[in-house]
């Protein structure tokens, strides 16, 4: 009965392993926005961990040439339709959710960075 159990548990763990690997793959490399052009979304594993890095261009500051806001690395899991964002540079460990749908070359994604078009949605090409 022990180790019928410890199977069923050993092939659905490895099951959830291949699902966040196929995920990744699909998602690795970089995606542009096909409005802005200039905001991108680069899927990478650092250490085992999932980030996403945003680039969304610079602006003038105050006097000083520095990258918009919502730009850097977030943590990421993937939930279904959503994707679960934390800015890793925040001091809060919460996770917020967005819509998320990835169907072949096309990234389409809730803003979470733009406070002017929080809830829209952003539609992101693979870049070859």
């Amino acid at each position: 009965m022990k180790l019928g159990l410890l199977i069923i548990l050993a092939i659905s763990l490895l099951d959830c392993a291949d699902d966040n690997s196929i995920t990744q793959t699909k998602l690795g490399g970089k995606w542009v926005d096909i409005t802005t052009k200039t905001d991108t979304l680069t899927f990478l594993v650092v250490s085992e961990h999932d980030y996403v890095q945003l680039d969304r261009g610079l602006e003038m500051t105050n006097g000083v040439l520095r990258p918009k806001n919502g730009s850097g690395p977030y943590h990421y899991k993937i939930l279904s339709d959503k994707i679960s964002l934390r800015w890793s540079l925040s001091a809060s460990g919460d996770y917020n959710d967005y819509y998320f749908n990835q169907a072949g070359d096309s990234l389409i994604v809730e803003n979470f960075y733009d406070l002017k078009s929080k809830g829209a949605m952003q539609t992101f090409v693979k870049t070859k």
